[in-house]
Protein backbone atom coordinates (compact mmCIF):
# COMPACT_ATOMS: atom_id res chain seq x y z
CA UNK A 1 0.00 0.00 0.00
CA UNK A 2 1.66 3.53 -0.89
CA UNK A 3 2.08 6.21 2.03
CA UNK A 4 0.01 8.98 1.93
CA UNK A 5 0.57 12.34 1.09
CA UNK A 6 0.71 13.70 4.45
CA UNK A 7 2.80 10.57 5.65
CA UNK A 8 5.72 11.46 2.66
CA UNK A 9 5.52 15.01 3.38
CA UNK A 10 5.74 13.95 7.55
CA UNK A 11 8.66 11.62 6.19
CA UNK A 12 10.48 14.82 4.43
CA UNK A 13 9.64 16.92 7.19
CA UNK A 14 11.28 14.75 9.80
CA UNK A 15 14.44 14.27 7.58
CA UNK A 16 14.88 18.07 7.28
CA UNK A 17 14.49 18.31 10.80
CA UNK A 18 17.42 15.95 11.90
CA UNK A 19 19.27 17.92 8.61
CA UNK A 20 19.20 20.94 9.98
CA UNK A 21 20.19 20.01 13.38
CA UNK A 22 23.02 18.31 13.13
CA UNK A 23 22.30 15.13 14.38
CA UNK A 24 24.30 12.69 14.24
CA UNK A 25 24.96 10.50 11.00
CA UNK A 26 24.18 7.45 12.87
CA UNK A 27 20.64 8.63 13.25
CA UNK A 28 20.22 9.86 9.52
CA UNK A 29 20.99 6.84 8.25
CA UNK A 30 17.53 5.69 9.64
CA UNK A 31 16.08 7.61 7.20
CA UNK A 32 16.72 5.35 4.54
CA UNK A 33 15.82 1.81 3.55
CA UNK A 34 18.15 -0.72 4.40
CA UNK A 35 16.49 -3.25 2.18
CA UNK A 36 16.64 -1.81 -1.24
CA UNK A 37 19.52 -0.37 -2.71
CA UNK A 38 19.80 3.27 -2.00
CA UNK A 39 20.91 6.24 -4.18
CA UNK A 40 22.57 9.66 -3.02
CA UNK A 41 23.60 12.55 -5.28
CA UNK A 42 24.16 16.33 -4.43
CA UNK A 43 25.55 18.92 -7.48
CA UNK A 44 24.80 22.46 -8.86
CA UNK A 45 21.50 21.65 -11.19
CA UNK A 46 23.19 22.96 -14.19
CA UNK A 47 25.93 20.37 -13.87
CA UNK A 48 26.63 18.81 -17.33
CA UNK A 49 27.30 15.18 -15.45
CA UNK A 50 25.43 15.14 -12.21
CA UNK A 51 25.87 11.20 -12.45
CA UNK A 52 29.28 11.58 -11.80
CA UNK A 53 28.75 12.69 -7.53
CA UNK A 54 25.89 9.58 -7.78
CA UNK A 55 26.58 7.10 -4.94
CA UNK A 56 24.52 4.39 -4.00
CA UNK A 57 23.87 1.96 -1.08
CA UNK A 58 23.70 2.31 2.21
CA UNK A 59 27.86 2.70 3.17
CA UNK A 60 27.54 5.53 0.53
CA UNK A 61 24.71 7.64 2.22
CA UNK A 62 26.85 7.14 5.63
CA UNK A 63 29.95 8.30 4.47
CA UNK A 64 28.23 11.11 2.67
CA UNK A 65 26.88 12.53 6.11
CA UNK A 66 30.05 12.15 7.49
CA UNK A 67 32.08 13.82 5.29
CA UNK A 68 29.66 16.30 5.89
CA UNK A 69 29.54 16.34 9.93
CA UNK A 70 33.96 16.43 9.42
CA UNK A 71 34.43 19.43 7.45
CA UNK A 72 31.13 21.68 7.98
CA UNK A 73 28.29 23.00 10.66
CA UNK A 74 24.60 23.36 9.16
CA UNK A 75 22.54 25.98 10.15
CA UNK A 76 19.84 28.42 9.13
CA UNK A 77 18.40 25.54 7.14
CA UNK A 78 14.38 26.39 5.90
CA UNK A 79 11.59 24.41 3.82
CA UNK A 80 10.62 27.00 0.98
CA UNK A 81 8.48 24.56 -0.29
CA UNK A 82 7.13 20.77 -0.17
CA UNK A 83 5.43 19.04 -2.78
CA UNK A 84 4.54 15.60 -3.18
CA UNK A 85 4.80 14.37 -7.01
CA UNK A 86 2.99 10.84 -7.85
CA UNK A 87 2.57 8.44 -5.02
CA UNK A 88 6.09 7.83 -3.61
CA UNK A 89 8.35 11.07 -4.39
CA UNK A 90 8.08 14.34 -2.46
CA UNK A 91 10.33 17.36 -3.95
CA UNK A 92 11.59 19.82 -1.08
CA UNK A 93 13.28 23.75 -2.00
CA UNK A 94 15.26 24.81 0.71
CA UNK A 95 18.32 26.11 1.57
CA UNK A 96 20.68 25.84 4.77
CA UNK A 97 23.71 27.59 5.88
CA UNK A 98 27.45 26.04 5.53
CA UNK A 99 30.12 26.87 7.82
CA UNK A 100 33.85 25.36 7.25
CA UNK A 101 34.80 23.84 10.52
CA UNK A 102 38.22 24.65 10.22
CA UNK A 103 38.51 28.84 9.30
CA UNK A 104 34.49 29.71 10.35
CA UNK A 105 33.82 30.84 7.05
CA UNK A 106 30.43 30.31 5.80
CA UNK A 107 27.78 30.64 2.64
CA UNK A 108 23.99 29.55 1.78
CA UNK A 109 23.13 27.30 -0.22
CA UNK A 110 19.95 26.96 -2.09
CA UNK A 111 18.84 23.66 -3.63
CA UNK A 112 15.83 21.00 -4.30
CA UNK A 113 15.93 18.08 -2.82
CA UNK A 114 13.95 15.27 -4.63
CA UNK A 115 13.00 12.27 -1.69
CA UNK A 116 12.02 8.79 -3.24
CA UNK A 117 10.15 6.67 -0.95
CA UNK A 118 9.70 2.74 -1.07
CA UNK A 119 6.15 1.93 1.00
CA UNK A 120 7.66 1.70 4.16
CA UNK A 121 8.37 5.45 4.28
CA UNK A 122 12.12 4.50 3.61
CA UNK A 123 14.26 6.99 1.27
CA UNK A 124 15.09 4.75 -1.50
CA UNK A 125 16.93 8.24 -3.69
CA UNK A 126 17.84 11.35 -2.40
CA UNK A 127 18.65 13.58 -5.15
CA UNK A 128 19.76 16.99 -3.90
CA UNK A 129 20.61 19.68 -6.25
CA UNK A 130 22.04 22.82 -5.91
CA UNK A 131 19.69 26.07 -7.35
CA UNK A 132 22.21 28.97 -6.13
CA UNK A 133 25.44 29.71 -7.66
CA UNK A 134 27.35 26.44 -8.80
CA UNK A 135 30.03 27.62 -6.11
CA UNK A 136 27.21 27.43 -3.22
CA UNK A 137 27.39 23.53 -3.67
CA UNK A 138 28.52 22.10 -0.84
CA UNK A 139 29.90 18.69 -2.66
CA UNK A 140 31.77 21.04 -4.52
CA UNK A 141 33.30 23.17 -1.44
CA UNK A 142 37.19 24.58 -1.76
CA UNK A 143 38.59 26.08 1.74
CA UNK A 144 41.10 28.75 0.81
CA UNK A 145 41.77 32.05 1.25
CA UNK A 146 40.03 33.51 -1.90
CA UNK A 147 36.83 30.85 -1.82
CA UNK A 148 33.48 32.28 -0.96
CA UNK A 149 32.35 28.52 -0.81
Amino acid sequence: MSPSHQQLLSAAELLFLDLSTNTPCKVLITHFSSTREVVIQHAPKLCPHPHTSRLSGLNAVRSYFDLLAMYWIRSDAKINERNVVGSHRVIISASTKWTWRLSGRSWTEEFLCTLDYDDNLKIIGMIVETTSAPGTCVARAIESASSDG
